[in-house]
């Protein structure tokens, strides 16, 4: 069986030198970088494994995109989508096949995960992307996802006073589970998991804390409530917004939270609305200026 080699911490290297950022997560950087190029040749992290049935060996993990030494803001996600719909670009049985052309996970096992994604490519114009010799990345629906959330991610910069992708400053995103898993409608099987809780407190948890104390914003932004119970887990509490019980017919009402970490003082806004795992539209944008100026 092919074995992991150092390429990948080379080129991570590289391109952290490129972005003019000394990271203090290289560790994180270099670990992920290790676990997707294993994943190619099928041999499984221990760690990675406790995700159980959450995990969806199938599809390429994305457990993060931007730079997290250097960005705007830090956005938390529940896991990097469904993994049912043969999403050829991260498939596993078209990584190797030719008949789509280029792959984004092509591009990643020819370099690494972190030169690929540190710059956030999903963020990018298609020019820039084109310059890179990457434009296949358009094609991926990853692409269009995050396209539409230009608009809010300017919003939340503007709000909390601090650069944004017109700038050239991107927010770091981390997911909670970094496989394509299938639905999962909470996140009680972290908790009640120690030996699952421990690698979330390791390798996201923390890694979420220290993103946001380089960032430029100086807080996390949790999408969706089932976060809640986790924060609340981590030792962070409730310090204003919405009420965690908030219920209201489904799509009518956008709830916002905000928590502070007992120990460190790390701030976080959650917001949800009942039924959605999605970014506030516009018309909630004034309430959201006013929920990020409470804790900036």
């Amino acid at each position: 069986m092919e074995e992991f080699n150092n390429k990948s911490r080379f080129s991570t290297v590289g391109n952290l030198k490129t972005l003019s950022t000394p990271c203090v997560l290289s560790d994180f950087i270099d670990y992920w970088d290790k676990v997707i190029a294993n994943w190619f040749v099928g041999k499984s992290d221990p760690e990675q494994v406790e995700y159980g049935k959450l995990m969806n060996a199938d599809y390429m993990p994305e457990p993060y995109l931007g730079n997290p030494c250097k960005c705007s803001f830090v956005i938390v996600n529940y896991n990097a989508g469904g993994g049912n719909n043969q999403e050829y670009h991260i498939y596993k049985p078209c990584c190797g096949c030719t008949i789509h052309g280029d792959l984004l996970s092509r591009l990643v096992r020819n370099s690494s995960y972190s030169e690929i994604e540190l710059p956030f490519p999903y963020l990018e114009t298609f020019p820039a992307l084109k310059a890179k010799g990457h434009e296949s990345i358009k094609d991926y629906s990853g692409y269009g996802w995050w396209q539409n959330k230009k608009l809010w991610i300017d919003n939340v910069c503007k709000a909390a006073g601090v650069k944004s992708i017109d700038d050239g400053v991107m927010p770091f995103a981390i997911e909670l589970c970094a496989w394509h898993s299938k639905s999962w409608s909470d996140t009680s099987m972290i908790i009640s998991n120690p030996a699952l809780k421990k690698v979330v407190e390791d390798r996201v948890i923390n890694v979420i804390k220290t993103a946001i104390d380089h960032s430029e914003a100086k807080f996390a932004y949790f999408i969706g409530k089932m976060h809640i119970p986790l924060l609340l887990a981590y030792d962070f509490e409730q310090i204003g917004g919405s009420p965690i019980t908030a219920t209201a017919p489904k799509g009518k009402n956008r709830f916002f939270a905000t928590f502070e970490h007992r120990v460190t003082g790390h701030k976080a806004i959650v917001t949800w609305t009942i039924g959605s795992n999605k970014h506030p539209g516009k018309n909630f944008f004034g309430i959201e200026d006013a929920m990020i100026k409470t804790i900036i």
